[in-house]
């Protein structure tokens, strides 16, 4: 039930930012598929004890992947679909607690284990960050590219 609750919480961000992008009523419903299956693999990968970097970057290409084909199929730039559906995937919580932990060592002055929290959360958000954009830009190198690979 929880993982329910998690996907179609994440599909109402997805709405939300659908609705600040402008994006026509007849493409919101693939932004929520694609937030669906894209945000619940990270979540199910999470719950598996993948690395939630790792959990990411399949959970951005799996997205990816749906964008370029929804894309294709409704003639649009595969950018205006897929950027609301992976908003959600994004690391605030990690970090907001490194600009905390930076803000606390400003206040409180330098210590060693407020130095490394902040470092662990900054680098936490900083992994996820690159895993999602790896696993965004993974099916426009597959699809879009115009030389071959070798």
């Amino acid at each position: 039930m929880w993982f329910i609750e998690t996907v179609l919480l994440a599909c109402l961000i997805t709405l939300g930012w659908t609705l600040m992008f402008t994006v026509p009523k007849r493409y919101i419903l693939p932004c929520l598929l694609m937030t669906a299956f894209g945000f619940g693999l990270k979540t199910a990968l999470v719950y598996q004890h993948i690395h939630l970097v790792v959990a990411s970057f399949f959970g951005a290409m799996l997205a990816s992947f749906l964008g370029v084909y929804f894309s294709k199929k409704y003639t649009l730039p595969p950018k205006a679909l897929i950027s609301p559906s992976v908003i959600c995937m994004m690391p605030g919580i990690a970090a907001y607690k490194a600009m905390v932990s930076m803000v606390q060592i400003g206040y409180f002055g330098f210590s060693d284990e407020l130095f490394s929290q902040m470092m662990v959360y900054l680098f936490e958000a900083l992994f996820v960050t690159s895993g999602l954009v790896l696993g965004l830009s993974i099916p426009g190198l597959l699809f879009y590219r115009r030389r071959a690979i070798v």
